[in-house]
This record gives C-alpha cells, sequence and structure tokens, in this order.
C-alpha cells in the first residue's frame, strides 16, 4: 500500500490596496459557495506555482502580474476532511496592472474591497485565518 500523499495544489493571491483586501463571492462551484474568498485556483500540470497565480490573476480578475511583484505570503497545510488534504501557496502583491474585472460571473457573485481587519462573517474561514496570523508563512488548518 503506498503511503505517499498526492496533495492537490492551490493557489490564492491577496490583492492589498489602503489596507483593503480584494474578496470574491463564490458561487455555482459547490465549494463554499455564498462566502468571500481569494482570487485563485489550482495549480495545473507542467506549471509553476507563481506562473499558476499569475494566470488565475488575469482568469479570474483580468489583471496582470509580474513574479518579481509578488510576495509569497504564506503557505498552508489545510485539512478538508479525511479524504481531502491541500498545500496553499498565498501570494500577496499591491501593485498590477490592469482594471479589476470580474472575469468569471459564472463562479463569482460579487468582487468587493475589505478592510484586512473587518472581514465578512461570511468569509471562508481559512482565508480569515490567514489573514489574521501574521506571525509565521506556514500555518496547520484543520488539523486536531
Amino acid at each position: 500500500m503506498d503511503k505517499r500523499n498526492k496533495l492537490p495544489i492551490s493557489v490564492q493571491l491577496i490583492v492589498e490596496n489602503n489596507n483593503k483586501i480584494l474578496l470574491l463571492k463564490r458561487k455555482n462551484t459547490g465549494y463554499e459557495d455564498g462566502k468571500y474568498c481569494l482570487p485563485g485556483g489550482h495549480l495545473e500540470k507542467n506549471e509553476s506555482i507563481r506562473s499558476a497565480i499569475i494566470r488565475e490573476a488575469k482568469e479570474e480578475i483580468g489583471i496582470e502580474l509580474s513574479k518579481e511583484d509578488l510576495e509569497l505570503y504564506k503557505i498552508l497545510n489545510r485539512k478538508i476532511s479525511e479524504e481531502i488534504e491541500y498545500i496553499d501557496f498565498i501570494f500577496r502583491t499591491t501593485i498590477w496592472k490592469g482594471e479589476i474585472l470580474n472575469k468569471e460571473k459564472d463562479k463569482c457573485e460579487e468582487i468587493i474591497w475589505k478592510d484586512k481587519n473587518e472581514l465578512p462573517d461570511n468569509t471562508i474561514d481559512f482565508i480569515k485565518e490567514i489573514i489574521k496570523d501574521s506571525t509565521s508563512i506556514y500555518i496547520e488548518y484543520n488539523w486536531e
């Protein structure tokens, strides 16, 4: 029996401007619909972590990012259930090109700017956790 874990990898982006962060309200995704999240998605085959967040930002909110303007903010080892675990790479930027738009209206109900200290109650729990934790680059979430 192979005990190696083949974890899915996701990338998330904190777009920050004047102490506010950009949040997307999920819909029709099958995961945490009706809650706010960060722009992001899954790593694709033969894609680097930074390339993935640049692609996802373009696909979801229409902005262009440069690798040099991305700061690795957190690495999250997240447990969803006994069967599902994730490794999430969360990047942060204050620099981008283009206008922020909702490019995936079928998956995103709205885009809002919120003070990072006053996130909506219906923000996904692990997003709240990574925003409030300023002490460590690595966080374990939902491991008992």
